[in-house]
Order: C-alpha cells, then structure tokens, then sequence
C-alpha cells in the first residue's frame, strides 16, 4: 500500500485506500471563495459517517453545493496546492508522501474530526505548559480561519429574491411597502368615517366577566329578570309622585372629614364643615336645577352629621338642636341610642369610634350630597347625567378642591361620586395616555441616536405606529372581536420597545456589514437580510407564542389582549422586514454622505450598480461595486458599544473566575426572588383604578374600611330565588360586553300548592331560627337593634297580613265570616271565599282557575287595591314577579290597568352578610359561598318539586370572587403555559437542547424574581398583578432568545467564539431594546391610573431582569457549559431520521451526481471513481 501511495494518486474513502488515475491537473482554476471550492485543509475521514458528510462544515446549510460533490477537487502536495495529490470533497484525500507535516485530532472543536495542520512537532526541550498554549493557540487560529471562510461563504450565497429586487429597484421597493402602510391608516380613516366600529373602545368598565360561570349566569338570571315582556308593574299613590322633577335621587357627593391622629366631633371641625356643606348647598344652580326636591318642593338638606345639631330633628328630640356645638357629646350621645335615630347615626362613625354621655370620638365622618332627577330640562337619561356631571364639574369640584387647599391643619378632605369619577377617569385615560406620547418621543430620540439618521428614523417609528394600525384592523374586522380597552392601551408601550428592538436589529446587523467585502449590494443586504430575519423571527415566533397563550384565558379582557399583541408582534416583524430594507437602502445610496437627509440634493446612483448581473459569480467586491469607502482607507470603526461587548465585557464575563462569581451571584438573586414568591399573598380587596394617594383612590378606600357598617352601606346580600335559571348567553358574541343572553324561566316554579307553600313558610323559619355558629360561618348580619338575623322573607310578612286582615271590621261588622281562616296555606277554598266576600274587585273566574295564591299575593302588596305604598311594598315589590297569563289575568274592576289572575313568575328571599365586597378577596370569600351554596342545596333537596329549582345567587359578590380566583390560578397556569410553549421553540430555534435548555433556564429564573418583586414591593397576588403576570413570560424571553440565536449562527466552533461572536453581533441590539423599553416604561410611572403605574413598574422590572440575566447569567452559563461544535444538537437527530427514512446506512458515500437516493453503497465507489477519472482525465 505504501509503495502504491508514493508511486501515484491514492483515494482514501472510508477507512480504505483506491488507486487513482494520473496527476494530470484539475480542469477548473482554484476560487477560494467560490461556492464549489474544495477547502484543502481536510484529511482523511474519521469512521463517523456523519461528521464525514458534514465535514468541514458546521451544519448542513455550508455543505458544498451538490452538483459539485464528485467534481470539485485540489491538487494537494507536500502541503502546498498544485501537486500531484488530490482529494474529493472530504471523502477521497491524498497523502502527502513526506513527514514533516503531522496530522492533529481537533477534539477540543467538539467535532471530533481530524484536520491536517501545518504544526512542527514540539521539541524535547519545551514543557507541558507550553505544548498546551501553543496547541490552543492553534486551535484558536484554526477556529477563526474556520469561521471566516464560512463566514464568506454565507456572504457569497446567491442573494434573496426580495433583496435583489430591493437593491436594483429601491424606490419602486420604498414606494410599494410604504404603500402598504399608508393603507392600513387610510382604510381605518375610512371607517371611522363610516362610523364602523373599528375601536370598540370601553374604558368606563372593565368586563373581567365569566360567562360560563354559575354565579356569573345567575346573577345575570335574577338582575335582568324584569327584561322580559309580560312583567306586571305594580304602582301606588307615591310611585307616581316620586317621579316628579328631581324627587328621584341620581347620585350623590360623598364627603369624607378625617384626621388620623386626631377626632372629627369637635366644634372647629364641626364649623369648618357647616361653612362647606352650606356654600355647596347654598350654590344657586344646585338650588335651582339640580338638587333633590321632597314633598313641599324644597330641597333636601346633605345627609350629614350636622343634622343633629341644626334642629332638623327636633321632632325627635328637644337635645337634636344645638347650633353652636355647645354640647356635642350629649347629642351624639342621644343619636348614639335613641331608636329612632340609632340606625342612621351608624352611617357617620369611624369604625374606631367612641361615643359616651361625657366624650364622643371619631377619626373621620362622612356627608352626603344628593343629585335630583329628572331634571326640568327634560332630554334622556344619558343627556340628564351629562348635564348633572357637567355642574358638577364646573361648579362643585373647584369648591372640594379650594377646601382641600385651605382646610384646618390636621383635616383631610376627600369627596367622591359617580359622575364625577366617571369624568375624572376618561379625563385620566387622556391623560396617561398622553404619556404615550412622551415614551414615542424617548424612543424616537433614542433611535434616532443609534441610528445617526432622521430617514431611518421617521420611517422606522412611523412602521411601528402604522403597524398598529394594521394589527388593529385584522384584530376587529378578521379576529372579529368587539372590545377595546384599558388593557389594549398597553398594547401601545409594549410595541413601541418590541418594535423599536427590530429596528435596532435591523438597522444593527446592516451596520456590521459595512466591515465585510459582497460581491454587490444586493449580497450585502441579503446577508444582513438572512440574519436579521432570522432572529426576529425566533423572537417574534417565541414572544407572540407567549402573549396567544393568554387567548385560552375565559376573561375578555385578557384573552382579547393577548390576540391583540400578538397579532401586533405578526404585523410589526412582517413590516420591518418588508418596509426597512427598503429604507436602509435608500438612505445608504442617497443619503448616507449628508448631515440632514431632508436637505440633500438627489444624488446619482453608482452606475455600477444599476443592471447588475446576479447570474454571474464574479469576483466583485462591495469597495468596487457600490461602497462609499475609497479603496486603500481605513476599515470602518466599529461602534463604541460593539467594541465594549466584544472585548472588555466578553473578557470579563468569560473569565474563568468571574464567570463562576456571576452565575453564584445570580443563583443567589433568584433564590431571594424565590423567597419573596413563597410569601406572595392574595390580594382582599377590589380593584382600584387610582394610585394610592390621590383623591378618589382615598375616598373609596376610607368608604371601604374606616366606617361602621351601616344598613345604606353596599354589603353583600345572598338572593335565594325560585322561578329562574342560569341566564342563557348561547347566541352572544364571546367579544361583546353588552349582550346580556335571555331569560329562562323554570315552568315548575308554583306556590298554589299547600305543600309548596308551607315549606317555604317553613324555610323562612329555618333562617330566623339560624345558631350562632350557622350564622358566623354564614357570615349573616344581625339588626341593630333586635340581634337578630337580617332575614327578608315574603311569607312571614304575608302571613302577618293575612291575620290582620282576617280582624277587620267594617262599621262594627266583621268582614270576614268567621269560619273563613285568612292564613297560609291559601287554598282554593279560601281564596274562593275570599274573592266573593270582595265581589267588588273580582269577576268570576273559569273553572279552570288556579293561581288563588297570586290573588291573596296580588291583594297584600297593592294594599287591598288602596294603592298606597307600604313598608312591605318597599321591601318586597323587587322580590317578586307578576306575569299576565292570557288564560286567566284580568282588570280589577274598580281600579282600571290593575291586574289579578296573574302568574307568580319569580320570588326571592334575602339575606344580608357581613361581607364587604370591597374588601373580601377570595381566600376569604369563597369559602362563605361554599358554605352558602352547599347550605341552600341541602335545604332546597327537602323541598316539594315546585321548589326545588331553588339557588342562591348574589349581585356580582360571589362571580367576582370567582374572578378573583381564576387570574390567579390562570396566572400560575399562563406562566407554565408560556414556559412549556417557549422551551421547544428555543430548543427548535437554536438547533440545540443545551442552549434551550439554558434559554428557557434563564427565563424561568427571570420569571421568578418578577413574581417576587410583588411583595417586595408591598403588593398582594390581585387582578392587576395576575393580569401583568399573564405577559411575563412573552417579555421575559425577548433578549435571551436574541442571545441564543447569535450563539447558534455563529460560524466558530468553540463556546469561546460563539460567545464573542454572540456579544459582537447581538450584544448592541439587546442593550439598545432594553433602554427603550425601559425609558418608554418609566413614564407610566407617573400616570394617575393605578393599573398604569404598576404596569410601568411590572416592564421595567421585567425588562431589567431580563437584560440582566441574559447579558451577564445566560453569557456566563454557555461559556462553562456552553455546546461546542454539534454536541447537543439537534443535527444528528434529524439526519438519522431522514437516513432512516430513505434507507441509507453507515458506510454509504454521499453522492449528488449520481443516480439514485445521493448516496452510494461503499462497494460501488471504486467503479465510480475510476469512470470519474476516466471522464475527468
């Protein structure tokens, strides 16, 4: 064999040697940088088939084209090209025939393969130490060698189709794509003009509704219940009169006197508020057209403390009449424990009040101020509230904040109502989201710095602001979805960091491409066009992977926002990468030379350039073609922050003690961050729109803690109804926040039986009659005065009626005879007897006739058709529901338009708790309405079947805290979900378990110190914290995944290049990303609207951890583990697979020109080698 290797050209082909033929010279001149160029560094491979095909490249994608696998060769001899000795692309080499050169294994590429290098053999005289640097150092070299051949293979690929029409034809490119989004603005102008609803924009509610929920479908059933036609509407006397002009109360300033260390009950605090109360009231326009009026035509005094003292009362009490605050406690005192006024006085005590005959004490007091309506001006509702919102603005509102300014020391004052919170709300929105225009400035001037160009810029911005646009268009009209709100506003600060982040990766990779040779400048931007697409790609894929996570979410709000984003993030990559070539290319022919692109003259494109021919593959470089650098001057300088990256910052974060003092350290700030996550705490209360500080966020919190709880105060109140069932919400738009489904009634519901009757009468009894302990775990309040349990049950109170009208007399004369019994059950029988006796008010009826139950029902609330409005009336009109039957319901006779014969459609018990909605969360709630639920089941199990369609149900209570519990757990979920959605995507994207692996590791621990920084900053687990932990994840991943993609792209084959190619290519952008979304966040900070102030707080501390984390934990982590080479990769796994698929095994030849598969089996390369050299030869 040695004699045959020496004596002429040998093949060396898995693990054998093939004679050749002649050494007659290669028919093609050598290109080193062409395509089909064999690289002459290569020796015989290894017996690993796989490394053998990819050999001497990295991936698949630097193979040798196919069509040249057999034909491209090298003479090689004696180390040097133009010899005698050949080899065939990898697999067929010479041997050099003298031994001065020696053969090296390259294990620490984590190839595996062999290389020939041309490295003297070391001496005896040099040490270990020395052998090792200088074996390193030439693998060192050998890498970089390496990595730039494959580098200017990738440049001298054939250029995108895309960008060789960009290159050639920049204007038509600018103006076609810049088309595109001047159109997604004109067609939304165009609609709106049209009146299209294309911003179904809601700010004034905030729909967290679950629609498939039971407490969510019953409270709709028994709040719409009175939507349906056919309902009876009962009147008296005074339901008429109450709605003469502004005898109707439509809202009412609320004004709060508190002193924390201090008591409100003294005289100075006492006058202060009677100056202010009186010149409110004292306003003409309230006197004349908006305050509330009673019976003589007067206006109605605020409901206030000072009552007691300015002899309002005096009826009551002679002690109700002390102008001058002579003698404040015996007053109160009297307040305190007269019956009459015991009740009412509760609504003005601190919860930490103390009222005595000799000393009264209270932190704060509260007055009210009530609005009439209807207003003499007439108009809508709508209209009316807007006439009575803008007095109070303009009027009311500069007097509260004069006070405010000029109060007693030590007072605070704060006042709330409806209207005047719904105007301040929409006024704030505006506001705040004026603060928008103050993050678009920053990051316009913040790429306007890196970018060095207005043109790059102006365009750059005006793709993210179109951009919405367009995503907003395919979100209403394709996604079809009819809701836009508070949450949707955030869309705006989150796009303008992701999409000035593309514009810096962009704009970035292009700028690096000014340090390498193209053949043209089509080549030039299709290699920063593949590069940069790319990695936008991966990050786009990834973050909008996260945000349509948030789209399984029951709660609109959520799932509409995360379609919304990530179909922003869809538009916002499509456009950069369509839209900003397209500008780039132009500011670099016609711009790139002047100071203000705007006043430059047109300057002629290099004719150079114009009809370039692609089909060419000449030796053309971007200095000869294209390039504004003369030739012979000094390279371009590299920016100050991609030197920074590349050297000093990549020394550090590699240095093999820095880096294991880094990644402690930040193993050490996520188990702090783990800590805080295990004392993470629901939040008890209910949203707040407003910061803690200002006006109205303290009015609602001190309405919700600092009062004794009073029978006006908003309470939760439990609702036992029969007659309904869950609201149907089948034919609604899941999107549409104001369709409220149908009604469906329970057609078994009847109370005209006796059994039916009497149960619940005896129902009614089972709640007054509750223990102790059943009413704490019901959470059931007691009367103030009685103790007993506030129960408001119809039959009691009926019955109580029956017996007094069963005594009535008439001039001496029982009514009544005396073998008719006026008392529950009502029977046929009775009522027969009854109607009879009042053949006055009845007509016969059918013998079919059998709602005698609606008869006596119908008499007891109308008052025996008197008409007059009762306390019964007040307490029960609400509660139960008269229906015409067509069969059956007829005018009373005396009284036209007054009805009987009618069906009892629905009916209701009440039952008031202690809870308060505003501060129950639920941790604590939800276990009262298991208690409650479980508690009506078993009752209303025991009942005749007319009743046992029975639930309980409260107004929004309850559904809330449903609500409260699902963001929680979806919060939880929607972070495993993002997580388990992103880990394969990186993995996928990389190409590498192990650098997935470190991504997805990276990100988890960014997520965890996020969700620590809750209660470290002294928030609690409540709705805006679980809606800004649905978007963790889809920021969290942003810039690591940036980092990952340059790790995988890199052409080095050690971690060390890799990284430093990593930190050079990628290092800019992520910086860059992250101080604009970090600088658009801080001026969320200082808006009014809570959930934008903790959404400010949530991206910055998102986007710094993130930043931190991927910069320094993530570099660390790959240069101590990072994979080498194809360890880890997913490569292998894949070719197998597809060797498995086409049969193909171990000892098998890659082949391209060959007939078949591309590969042939080993016994048939010496027949194809010798008819190659045949042919060749």
């Amino acid at each position: 064999m040695d004699s045959d290797r020496d004596s002429g050209l040998m093949y060396y082909v898995r693990g054998r040697w093939y004679k050749g033929g002649t050494t007659k010279p290669p028919p093609e001149p050598y290109h080193p940088r062409s395509h089909n160029a064999w690289h002459y560094e290569s020796s015989p491979p290894s017996n690993d088939h796989r490394k053998d095909r990819s050999f001497p490249y990295h991936n698949q994608n630097d193979r040798v084209a196919p069509e040249r696998v057999y034909e491209n060769y090298q003479p090689y001899q004696n180390g040097h090209i133009g010899s005698s000795d050949w080899s065939l692309n990898g697999h067929a080499t010479a041997i050099p025939s003298q031994a001065q050169f020696t053969h090296s294994s390259d294990t620490a590429s984590g190839l595996g393969r062999r290389r020939l290098h041309r490295t003297l053999l070391p001496t005896g005289g040099e040490n270990e130490k020395r052998k090792k640097e200088k074996k390193a150092n030439a693998l060192k070299e050998h890498d970089e060698e390496h990595a730039e051949e494959r580098r200017q293979r990738q440049r001298d690929r054939d250029p995108v189709l895309y960008c060789k029409f960009v290159a050639n034809y920049p204007k038509s490119a600018f103006c076609i794509t810049l088309g595109f989004h001047i159109a997604f603005v004109v067609v939304t102008a165009i609609l709106m003009a049209a009146r299209y609803d294309i911003f179904p924009v809601e700010f004034l509610s905030f729909p967290m509704n679950l629609n498939e929920d039971p407490t969510r479908l019953r409270d709709l059933a028994w709040r719409l219940r009175n939507n349906e036609t056919g309902r009876i509407r009962r009147v008296t006397t005074d339901t008429v009169r109450t709605f003469w002009n502004r005898s109707a109360t439509v809202d009412s300033v609320i004004l709060y006197y508190e002193i924390p260390d201090g008591n409100v009950f003294t005289k100075d605090i006492l006058q202060e508020m009677k100056k202010l109360e009186d010149d409110i009231y004292n306003i003409p326009a309230y006197q004349n057209s908006f305050c509330q009026l009673d019976f003589n035509r007067t206006c109605i005094k605020p409901r206030s403390i000072l009552r007691y003292f300015d002899g309002s009362l005096a009826h009551i009490s002679s002690k109700f009449n002390d102008p001058t605050f002579g003698n404040i406690p015996t007053v109160l005192f009297e307040a305190q424990n007269n019956t009459l006024t015991r009740v009412e006085f509760q609504y003005f005590l601190g919860i930490d009040s103390e009222v005595n005959p000799n000393t009264v004490r209270s932190k704060i007091t509260r007055s009210s101020l009530p609005m009439g309506y209807p207003l003499e001006t007439g108009g809508e509702r709508d209209e009316q509230r807007k006439e009575i919102e803008t007095f109070l603005v303009n009027d009311i509102v500069p007097k509260l904040k004069d006070s405010q300014k000029s109060r007693p020391k030590g007072l605070s004052l704060f006042y709330y109502s409806f209207l005047i919170f719904r105007n301040d709300i929409l006024s704030q929105v505006v506001w705040d989201m004026v603060l928008a225009v103050g993050s678009f400035a920053f990051i316009f001037c913040f790429i306007w710095f890196q970018t060095r160009s207005l043109w790059i810029t102006g365009w750059a911005v005006l793709t993210i602001v179109t951009g919405f646009c367009g995503a907003n268009l395919i979100y209403r009209i394709i996604a079809d979805f009819r809701y836009f709100g508070f949450f949707h506003i955030l869309a705006i600060y989150i796009i303008l960091g992701i999409g000035a982040d593309d514009v810096f990766v962009f704009y970035d990779t292009w700028r690096e491409t000014a340090q390498n040779k193209y053949i043209s400048l089509a080549h030039r931007l299709s290699d920063c066009y593949r590069r940069a697409a790319g990695t936008m790609l991966v990050t786009s894929l990834t973050t909008m992977a996260a945000f349509l996570a948030s789209s399984v979410s029951p709660l609109l709000p959520i799932r509409s926002f995360g379609v919304f984003a990530g179909i922003m993030i869809g538009v916002n990559y499509l456009t950069v990468i369509t839209f900003l070539p397209a500008v780039v290319v132009i500011y670099h022919i016609y711009f790139k030379k002047y100071c203000c692109c705007c006043c430059a003259a047109k300057k002629e494109r290099p004719d150079t350039n114009t009809g370039f021919d692609y089909s060419v593959h000449n030796n053309h470089r971007e200095k000869d073609v294209y390039s504004s650098t003369k030739t012979g001057k000094k390279k371009v300088k590299e920016n100050i922050v991609v030197r920074f990256f590349s050297g000093p910052f990549y020394r550090f974060a590699t240095h093999k003690v820095a880096r294991w003092i880094i990644v402690v350290l930040f193993l050490g700030i996520f188990a702090v961050g783990l800590y805080f996550v295990t004392t993470l705490e629901a939040e008890e209360e209910q949203l707040s729109l407003y910061r803690p500080g200002t006006n109205i966020a303290n009015a609602l919190d001190r309405e919700a803690k600092a009062f004794v709880p009073a029978d006006s105060d908003r309470f939760a109140t439990v609702y036992i109804v029969w007659g309904l069932k869950q609201r149907d919400l089948s034919e609604c738009h899941g999107s549409d926040i104001d369709c409220t489904g149908k009604a469906v009634w329970d057609n078994s519901f009847d109370l005209n039986t006796p059994s039916a009757q009497l149960a619940l009468k005896n129902f009614c009894n089972r709640l007054r009659n509750l223990t102790d302990a059943e009413i704490d775990r019901l959470k059931i309040r007691r009367d103030l005065l009685t103790l007993q349990a506030q129960v408001n049950c119809f039959m009691d109170n009926l019955q109580v009626f029956l017996e007094n009208e069963e005594n009535k007399t008439m001039n001496g004369t029982a009514i009544y005879p005396n073998e008719l019994q006026l008392s529950l059950p009502l029977t046929e029988r009775k009522m027969a007897r009854f109607m009879g006796v009042h053949s006055h008010l009845y007509n016969s009826v059918p013998e079919t006739f059998h709602r005698y139950f609606e008869i006596g029902l119908s008499y007891w609330l109308s008052a025996g058709y008197r008409l007059t409005k009762t306390a019964d009336f007040d307490a029960f009109d609400t509660l139960l529901g008269e229906w015409n039957d067509d069969e059956f319901t007829q005018n009373v006779k005396t009284i036209p338009g007054v009805k009987y014969g009618t069906r009892l459609r629905y009916a209701a018990i009440t039952v008031n708790l202690t809870l308060n909605p505003r501060v129950t969360g639920y941790v604590t709630g939800l276990p009262v309405m298991d208690a409650w639920e479980n508690f009506v089941n078993d009752e209303v199990s025991r009942m005749p079947t007319p009743l046992q369609g029975g639930f309980q149900c409260t107004r929004n209570t309850w559904h809330f805290l449903k609500v409260q519990e699902n963001l929680a757990n979806t919060a939880i979920t929607g972070i495993a979900i993002g997580i388990g959605i992103a880990f394969p995507l990186l993995v996928i994207a990389t190409g590498n378990i192990i650098v997935g692996f470190l991504a997805t590791l990276t990100m988890c621990m960014v997520t965890v110190c996020v969700v620590g920084m809750i209660p470290l900053l002294g928030w609690k687990l409540g709705v805006l914290s679980s809606l800004n932990l649905c978007l963790v994840v889809g920021l969290a991943v942003d810039y690591v995944v940036h980092l990952a993609e340059g790790y995988h792209i890199s052409p080095h084959e050690t971690r060390s290049g890799r990284i430093k190619d990593m930190l050079h290519h990628v290092g800019i952008s992520v910086l860059s990303g992250a101080c604009t979304t970090l600088g658009a966040s801080v001026f969320m900070m200082f808006a009014t609207i809570q959930f934008y102030v903790q959404f400010g707080v949530f991206i910055f501390s998102v986007i710094g951890f993130s930043c931190l984390f991927a910069l320094f934990f993530f570099t660390a982590a790959l240069s101590i583990i990072g994979p080498q080479g194809r360890f880890g990769s997913l490569g292998p796994a894949v070719d197998w697979f597809k060797d498995f698929c086409m049969g193909r095994d171990s000892s098998d030849v890659d082949c391209r020109v060959c007939h078949g598969k591309g590969f042939l089996k080993e016994s048939q390369i010496p027949a194809v080698l010798k008819e190659r050299n045949k042919n060749t030869f």
